[in-house]
């Protein structure tokens, strides 16, 4: 697990995630010919199917790890990882209402913008949950 922590391999992940970003936004910010030919397009999909799998790989990995470290460790990550996700969510959702407003005069969310918003809070605050309760009561080992 070492090799996670390395400055190359997080430099060239990094650059890969974001260039994945970049490419998959490129078509959406632009109405040019380039833009929406079959070259994005493959790149897109190329990155996608490489970024996505191998992503998945490394977050089980280091979850493993942090549970070979201990089980403690493992429950007190994930419920900081929980308070994040709600965070952030929040944090979007005020970013979002207020372009909404900026830019149409009115910071309203649609009936299904508000249905994925409780789910995705429910997911966040359940894991945050989940997380919290295993940690308070983790077997100590002594």
């Amino acid at each position: 697990m070492e090799e996670f922590n390395k400055k190359w391999f997080q430099a060239v992940w990094g650059c890969l995630l974001l260039a994945s970003v970049i490419i998959n936004h490129i078509p959406r910010w632009t109405d040019a010919a380039w833009a929406h030919g079959a070259a994005i397009e493959t790149l897109d999909t190329v990155l996608m199917w490489i970024m996505l799998p191998l992503t998945a790989i490394m977050f089980i990995a280091l979850c493993i790890n942090y549970w070979r470290q201990g089980e403690r460790l493992f429950w007190r990550v994930w419920r900081r990882w929980g308070a994040a996700l709600a965070i952030g969510i929040v944090a979007t959702v005020a970013l979002v209402l207020a372009v909404r407003y900026f830019k149409d005069g009115s910071a309203t969310i649609d009936e299904s913008d508000r249905k994925m918003l409780l789910g995705l809070f429910a997911g966040a605050g359940l894991i945050w949950a989940v997380a919290r309760y295993k940690f308070q009561h983790c077997h100590r080992k002594e």
